[in-house]
């Protein structure tokens, strides 16, 4: 057998196994809550962007793949609108319907490559969006969900909200989405990790724990009272929780890289 002969089998061998290496970059949704992308609908106003970028910056650490994204967010006075940014996908600060969001994410997730891990993250009405993403669109291969005082649109949208205010009645602004209570036990059995983060300061607007999620973590802020929406705001920037999901995120993403 001629040296030449072995080369070219050891070339084609190393070739066929190198082929079956499944490549896929890490999917990251980000979704923030009412009002998180001001009157203009862009989501480059969403307060925690830059902790978002802290996350995203991990991921591509860790796996050596540059993390394909999208973000979200409401506009004051939209609830029915999600203003969407893909940029792999050619999409930026669209507003679009929920259902078409769901289609976005099928397609970023399309894109980043076979079974890539998906990291969602969402906080206020972003974190119902989250949870109802993980309901509608079954089928990827959810690492992780944060979900961060998370709000009914249904229940607590912005006329609940503010006749609450005078009444104290809006009790669906005072507990986890129910409206998607029944599928909690789907939502946990299709995530592998679920951290569920709420405050209890702010009394007029605040999560409560979900027993149907993997963790739960109560927090507590003292916010000044200036501060628009109080400690529920405070919420999205929370130092401890942003540490705590990026780096759980990391250690993810590197043992999917190992295993893959």
């Amino acid at each position: 057998m001629s040296v030449t002969f072995f080369i070219t089998i050891l070339v084609t061998f190393l070739g066929l196994m190198c082929s079956t290496v499944v490549s896929a970059r890490p999917l990251a949704v980000f979704s923030g809550g009412f009002g998180s992308c001001a009157i203009a609908g862009s989501t480059g106003e969403i307060k925690s962007s830059a902790e978002m970028d802290q996350f995203t910056e991990r991921l591509r650490r860790e796996t050596g793949e540059e993390p394909v994204q999208v973000r979200t967010c409401y506009a004051i006075g939209s609830e029915s609108t999600i203003y969407v940014t893909a940029v792999d996908l050619g999409i930026v600060d669209e507003g679009m319907t929920r259902d078409k969001f769901y289609a976005v994410v099928r397609s970023a997730a399309d894109m980043a490559g076979e079974s890539t891990p998906v990291y969602v993250w969402g906080q206020s009405h972003g974190g119902w969006t989250a949870m109802s993403l993980v309901i509608e669109v079954g089928d990827l291969n959810y690492r992780m969900l944060t979900t961060v005082d998370p709000i009914s649109i249904p229940d607590c949208g912005p006329v609940v909200f503010s006749g609450g205010v005078i009444t104290g009645s809006s009790d669906g602004c005072r507990r986890a989405p129910k409206d998607l209570e029944e599928s909690y036990p789907l939502i946990a059995e299709r995530v592998d990790n679920w951290s569920n983060w709420y405050q209890l300061d702010f009394s007029l607007l605040h999560s409560t724990d979900i027993s149907q999620a993997h963790t739960n973590h109560l927090r507590q802020f003292d916010a000044d009272w200036w501060v628009p929406m109080g400690s529920h705001s405070l919420s999205e920037r929370d130092p401890m929780m942003w540490q705590t999901v990026t780096e759980m995120a990391g250690r993810d993403a590197r043992q999917f890289r190992r295993a893959h």
